[in-house]
This record gives structure tokens, sequence and C-alpha cells, in this order.
């Protein structure tokens, strides 16, 4: 079985891009994948501010702390992105050294989505009601794990 890393990296963006149209004619990978995540982080905000049922006080409270999560939270996708790189660079010929820096890098990975996830629901506990902060945790890990089980049926056991 082969692996190919592109189609695991678009696979991981697109999969949470909630059937938008995706035109743009890209110079490059990695242009098409910062195109195709900027679409998704537009349509997951307009998902995320429908399904919160916010009035106007509270959008124009929320917002400006989502728009910063959104920045974090996009590095950590950058993150996930290039340990898939790693992985497929190496699935023919993973070593022990790159196996064991794969599982270090994945669950730091893991650790941080938490951490980010927990630092920003206390930001939001600030300016909405308990109830509304659950269901922002609600729809990331909901959408989080669209995003990762159609990425990890795409990738391949280590050999």
């Amino acid at each position: 079985m082969t692996f190919d890393v592109r189609k695991a990296v678009l696979t991981l963006a697109a999969c949470v891009a909630f059937g938008a149209p995706y035109a743009a004619k890209a110079q490059s990978t990695h242009d098409e994948q910062q195109q195709l995540i900027a679409q998704i982080q537009t349509d997951k905000r307009a998902l995320v501010l429908g399904t919160l049922e916010l009035d106007d006080a509270q959008v124009q409270a929320f917002t400006p702390i989502y728009d910063k999560y959104q920045v974090e939270h996009k590095k950590l996708f950058d993150r996930a992105a290039d340990l898939l790189e790693l992985y497929g660079s190496n699935y023919k010929s993973m070593t022990d050294d790159t196996a064991k820096k794969i599982l270090k890098d994945w669950f730091s990975l893991q650790s941080d989505e938490v951490a980010l996830t927990r630092k920003y629901a206390k930001q939001f506990e600030k300016v909405l009601p308990s109830d509304k902060v659950l269901r922002f945790v609600q729809v990331e890990n909901k959408v989080d794990t669209l995003l990762k089980l159609k990425t990890v049926a795409n990738v391949p056991l280590a050999k």
C-alpha cells in the first residue's frame, strides 16, 4: 500500500470544508492547502456562530477571541500536516528513531490541542454563559473528530 502525503494533507483540510466549492487555481500544493484552510476557517466560523445562537453583544465579545483561537488552532493544524509529511516521507523506510520522534510529536500535539481548547474555553467563559461555552467545545470537538476520522482513514498503519 502506498501513502500519498499530499492526498492525506488535503483530506485533512478538505473534510471539514462542509461542501464549500473550491475552484481557485494554486501555484503549489502549499498555496492550495493555505487557500483551502482559509476557506475552511471562514466556513467553520459561520458554522460556530450559527450553532452558538449568540445575540449581538455576545457575537461582538466572542468573535475577537474566536479569531485568536483560530490563528492558534491553525498552527496546530500545520503541525499535524507536518507530522503527516514526516510519516509519509518515512513510511517505506521507518527507522526506530523516526518512529519515536513521530510518537513524541503526536503526543505533544494531542496535549497542545487539549490545552488550547481549555485556554480558550476559560476566555469564552468571561464573555459567554457556560452552556454556550460547552456548546462551542462540543462543536469544535465534532469538527475535529470528523477531520481526524477522514484523515486517519487515508493513512496506512506503519509497517
